[in-house]
């Protein structure tokens, strides 16, 4: 762009550090948010925010994502936060997580996600009691969690399932092909990871 003497607009560096944080570049994601701000002299978004709250979040550096937040000259929507949160459940930080979705819960207390990813992290952690008061307070406050469904298309026909449907008629033969797929993936070194159904003390593998 600069040779062709096209200027980066603000859309330009948050593809790059959006870039930056997919691929682990986490100095050069930092590097352009600085050159950004300081030599073409564009005001960070909200979206450049969460781009670099995910950029640490992705390599572990959780602390750095929190100081992100916490410098922001405008208050984090729930996009930040619950990229905070986000990077807390794959990297099992307790505390942070408790912090993000007390704010996420403020901005946003009807979103059943935010549920789901603290209980899972509190399962993460062992920590069963809290998995059991975040559900109740989903009852209490009257939030359910709403299944996903995905769809595929087989000969021109659409078949629409979620996690652990059983309603196809050949769903014996699919899971067959699963499990096979699966010792597959093991095989290559992929590590099954448990995860919480929002169900206490039911533990589930994928």
């Amino acid at each position: 762009m600069l040779k062709a003497e096209i200027h980066p607009d603000h859309v330009t560096f948050l593809v790059i550090i959006s870039a930056c944080a997919h691929a682990g570049l986490v100095d050069e994601g930092i590097s352009y948010f600085r050159c950004m701000t300081e030599s073409y002299g564009i005001c960070a978004k909200m979206e450049h925010y969460a781009c670099m709250v995910d950029l640490y979040g992705r390599a572990g550096r959780l602390h750095e994502a929190f100081d992100t937040i916490k410098s922001m000259p405008l208050a984090p929507d729930a996009g930040v936060w619950g990229t905070l949160l986000g990077a807390c459940r794959v990297h099992g930080n307790v505390e942070l997580a408790r912090l993000a979705s007390e704010h996420l819960l403020e901005l946003d207390p009807q979103n059943s996600g935010y549920y789901v990813l603290l209980s899972n992290v509190h399962a993460g952690a062992g920590e069963w009691s809290d998995v059991l008061k975040i559900r109740s307070r989903m009852k209490e406050k009257g939030v359910q969690k709403i299944c996903g469904y995905s769809w595929i298309d087989v000969n021109g026909s659409t078949h629409m399932f979620s996690a652990a449907d059983g309603s196809h008629p050949q769903s014996f033969e699919i899971y067959l092909i699963l499990e096979s797929l699966l010792l597959e993936l093991k095989k290559q070194g992929y590590v099954p990871q448990p995860y919480l159904l929002l169900h206490p003390q039911v533990v589930v593998k994928t």
